[in-house]
């Protein structure tokens, strides 16, 4: 069983995973019976592990149940030739989901999968990757869009108040349409796809 971003697993299910891997049994949702397993962890994660138990965000316990044989991976950006061959091998994987002709990695493309620091490491690639062969014209794969940053589609700070309850957010998504138009309601209202008087409820607190 493999177990990603293990170091992020809330403290309750940590010991839950732990009761599993000490009984060799689960408890299938809604049965009062015990069904013996028989798995094997692999677990990743980008957290200290360690220095998480010394915090006491993860049990100890599950850390040395756990902790039998650690393999340590260097970073992507040490991993030389690494980048290209697991780039061919999103590039062939994205192709085909999408259906999308095979594009070739070019010279330049070459050079900026070296080049490029990866700070989010291989799974930064991967959505690189995917976004570049989607935005990149049909058959190619272009350096522009692969490392363009993804475009964020939250509303400007303070157009929605937030954390709120949903009829405060409601009324405020209600209010900055009206603004959006230029205060024409009947406008405002179709945009939100909903009535003249309904909007007008809204903007009125009720």
């Amino acid at each position: 069983l493999f177990l990603d971003e293990i170091g992020d697993l809330p403290l309750g299910l940590q010991a839950k995973l732990l009761r599993v891997l000490q009984e060799g049994a689960v408890r299938p949702l809604g049965s009062a019976e015990l069904v013996p397993v028989d798995v094997r962890i692999l677990s990743a994660t980008h957290v200290d592990l360690a220095q998480a138990v010394r915090e006491g965000a993860f049990r100890e316990d599950l850390y040395y149940r756990l902790h039998v044989v650690a393999l340590v991976l260097p970073p992507l950006r040490e991993r030389g030739e690494d980048v290209e061959l697991l780039a061919e091998a999103f590039v062939a994987r994205f192709a085909q989901v999408y259906g999308l002709a095979l594009p070739p990695l070019s010279p330049e493309l070459r050079t900026a999968l070296r080049e490029h620091p990866w700070p989010g490491n291989v799974r930064e690639l991967r959505n690189a990757i995917e976004r570049g062969l989607i935005l990149s014209p049909p058959g190619t794969l272009t350096v522009e869009q692969m490392l363009r940053e993804p475009v964020a589609l939250t509303p400007p700070p303070g157009t929605l108040p937030f954390p709120a309850t949903l009829d405060d957010i409601t009324r405020a998504a209600a209010r900055a349409m009206l603004d959006h138009t230029g205060g024409n309601k009947s406008d405002a209202a179709r945009r939100l796809g909903i009535s003249r008087p309904r909007l007008q409820r809204l903007l009125d607190g009720d």
